[in-house]
């Protein structure tokens, strides 16, 4: 008969018809054996995750959409199977939905499968995007002209809703997805420091998600509207088209319909 055992939040499986020493002995070897195994296997596929996410992460590779959602996916699915493995009861769990409303697994899917959507939804919006080439002085005129166009008004705080909504959604979405993605490990491997019985007293999980995330949206933001002016600045090189009466051009090219339906 097999019996379930919780030591030092570590649950381990014994085989019936052994004495006491004996029982006690495999307890610790199968137990400690399967923890391991666990650990072993998330770490793996963790890192499956990161080269499917970070191989050339910001060129249109044939397949990007897939492997960038999958690599999202993958540690999704780590989490819930370290959850599961950790706290079937969800008594450990510190999910909201779970430990102030009392909701249970079906809950907990169905909020981690939408979120999942919503990373896909975005990873399609920006890995479809072809960056529109404009003449600009900097990062900032480049991010005020594809949003605003020529003449916008210079502030550096986000005023009004671009009419180029294709590119801001692809602006946004690819934030969104880095930082989504730069969360969602926290969690993992906050788990697999309790089954190491590491716990340091500054490890608080929502906290560093929630900081990491934000960076991680912000510096990808950046990096997005970067990538747009270095490809302009490649194209419109010194000379060629900037400060030569042709940038009106660049505003009816942005917010023409037929135009923005292709690039932007």
């Amino acid at each position: 008969m097999g019996v379930s055992m919780e030591n030092n939040e570590t649950f381990v499986s014994v085989i019936g018809g052994a004495d006491g020493p004996t029982s006690i002995f495999l307890a610790g070897k199968i137990g400690n054996g399967f923890m391991i195994g666990i650990i072993i296997f998330v770490m793996l596929v963790l890192l499956a995750a990161a080269m499917l996410i970070f191989w050339k992460p910001g060129v249109k590779t044939k397949y990007r959409f897939i492997r960038l959602s999958a690599g999202n996916l993958l540690i999704h699915l780590m989490d819930g199977l370290i959850t599961f493995v950790n706290t079937p009861d969800l008594a450990k769990e510190g999910n909201p939905l779970v430990s102030r409303l009392g909701f249970g697994w079906g809950a907990l899917f169905t909020a981690n499968l939408i979120g999942f959507a919503v990373v896909v939804w975005m990873t399609w919006w920006f890995c479809r995007y072809e960056y529109v080439k404009i003449p600009s002085k900097s990062i900032f005129d480049y991010r005020m002209k594809l949003m605003y166009g020529e003449n916008y008004r210079p502030v550096w705080v986000w005023y009004k809703f671009s009419k180029n909504y294709r590119a801001m959604l692809a602006w946004g979405s690819y934030g969104i997805y880095w930082g989504a993605t730069a969360e969602a490990p926290v969690f993992v491997i906050g788990w697999i420091l309790r089954m190491l019985h590491i716990r340091p007293a500054w490890w608080k999980d929502y906290w560093i998600a929630v900081i990491l995330g934000i960076a991680a949206c912000a510096w990808a933001m950046f990096r997005w509207m970067r990538e747009g002016y270095r490809l302009s600045c490649k194209e419109y090189k010194a000379g060629d088209t900037y400060g030569k009466g042709d940038e009106s051009k660049t505003e009816n090219y942005l917010f023409d319909e037929d135009s923005s339906g292709k690039n932007g």
